[in-house]
């Protein structure tokens, strides 16, 4: 991906770009929301087990990493 001021972000016309790109951004993201976990999220549930939105929370995020660790290890 490319930038530039009057024709804004570009694609290479090659897909293997794209697809590296993609995968790319979905690591950075999976290792975000698996340090958001780890860090913030996973010791409120464990102080609180009973409480409502961390529950929710950790459900909703491991749905999220689930589907993030599958694109990232996917072979085309």
């Amino acid at each position: 991906m490319t930038y530039h001021r009057t024709d804004g972000f570009q694609l290479s016309e090659d897909p293997e770009v794209w697809i590296t790109y993609e995968r790319a951004v979905f690591t950075i993201e999976l290792t975000r929301i698996t340090n958001f976990i780890e860090a913030a999220v996973g010791p409120h549930a464990r102080r609180l087990p009973q409480d409502e939105w961390a529950r929710l929370v950790l459900e909703q995020l491991g749905g999220v990493k689930a589907t993030l660790e599958v694109l990232t290890r996917m072979e085309r």
